[in-house]
């Protein structure tokens, strides 16, 4: 959270472009205030959990169905994985039948993966992100117990990836290669710096070869960054931008905002993911979104929060978020489920690149999150 929300900060304060002003004292306080009751919480949350635990001998909990229990732990790794993988490459093709294109196959159309969506089947498309994660679960096991890496777990870590491409999406790529390399770090996995440095390659490779596909011209991208120094290159300014204007989002919206929306921002993903959302069409356009540019619409993890409350709104999600990571910490520290690592490193994720979105309004992280819980009640 710190790299994520104040190396962010500092990055931002660089003013590197034209676009950033000097901030609010509300958009100080915000991420002040944030950083620390999250920290706070989530320590008091897991010292609570570990002080009862100790004074009570631990149970079962009614809601865990223990599947692996009751079949083998290989069984249930394997029936995880192809199930998303099928599910998943099902959804992709029906969706590519139904719009009739694949985004990596389109010419000179920037935003094609933005186009290629049909309601609740995406959902499905990109579940696939978590199963390189899950593989690397599976490979771990297997190591422990002797046995080498089998077609299941290869295939779980390359189909995914292989679906990030033809989507064109840099940020389904990028999350489905970390949480797999998270995963492996909680799971003991130690890199060579070799390794390390052939990784980040290989990840900046595709990264770059994602968004030359996507047919964003250099010339498109520095028109809309707006560097003080127009000599700097793209691929400082890409990744700056990228950060720093978050921030500053985040910031025209607390000068501009009048009206708070009272909750409707964040309870977003429940509206969406129970169909609410549907009933009212004109829901979205209620509550426009505040930039420096039409063009910058990414914004920082705590953006929905204040949009809805203010500062009030900004501690009461500082403390629910870090009592549920609180709980996290304890779960994996405990070591009781390899499920919990998923969840971790999915948490991790999020964190890191806390300047990036408002994951927790979005109802992709609910949904990834919704079956990471499930995969854990089953184990």
């Amino acid at each position: 959270m710190a790299l994520g929300l104040l190396g962010g900060e500092g990055i931002s304060r660089l003013q590197l472009s034209r676009l950033s002003t000097e901030w609010t004292i509300s958009t100080w306080a915000s991420f002040f205030f944030f950083y620390f009751i999250f920290y706070l919480t989530s320590g008091l949350s897991e010292n609570i959990l570990r002080k009862r635990i100790h004074k009570k001998k631990e149970t079962p909990s009614a809601f865990t169905l223990g599947l692996a229990k009751r079949f083998s732990i290989t069984f249930l790794y394997r029936i995880i994985i192809l199930s998303i993988i099928v599910l998943s490459w099902s959804a992709f093709i029906f969706e590519a039948i139904k719009l009739g294109f694949v985004p990596l196959f389109t010419v000179d159309t920037p935003h094609a993966y933005s186009y290629f969506h049909l309601k609740g089947i995406h959902y499905f498309t990109t579940l696939a992100i978590l199963v390189p994660g899950i593989s690397m679960l599976y490979l771990e096991y297997r190591k422990t117990n002797g046995l080498r890496p089998d077609i299941i777990s290869i295939l779980g870590i390359i189909m995914p990836l292989v679906i990030s491409v033809l989507l064109v999406s840099r940020f389904q790529f990028m999350f489905a290669a970390i949480l797999a390399l998270f995963v492996a770090g909680l799971s003991g996995r130690k890199y060579n710096l070799w390794q390390i440095c052939l990784i980040f390659l290989l990840l900046v490779s595709v990264y770059v070869i994602i968004t030359i596909e996507r047919a964003h011209s250099v010339e498109y991208l520095n028109g809309i960054f707006e560097m003080k120094d127009p000599k700097t290159p793209i691929f400082i300014t890409q990744p700056y931008m990228y950060i720093a204007n978050n921030f500053d989002n985040f910031n025209v919206m607390t000068e501009k905002l009048t009206v708070h929306s009272g909750g409707l921002r964040m309870l977003y993903p429940f509206l969406t993911l129970t169909g609410l959302k549907f009933m009212n069409p004109d829901f979205g356009m209620a509550f426009p979104l505040f930039t420096t540019k039409e063009e910058l619409t990414t914004v920082t993890l705590l953006y929905d929060a204040w949009y809805d409350f203010g500062l009030p709104g900004i501690i009461i999600f500082g403390v629910i978020l870090g009592v549920v990571t609180g709980f996290i910490l304890f779960e994996h520290k405990n070591n009781s489920n390899p499920f919990t690592r998923l969840i971790y490193a999915e948490l991790a994720f999020y964190f890191s690149v806390s300047f990036f979105t408002t994951w927790f309004s979005n109802p992709a992280t609910w949904f990834y999150l919704g079956f990471s819980v499930l995969f854990y009640q089953l184990y």
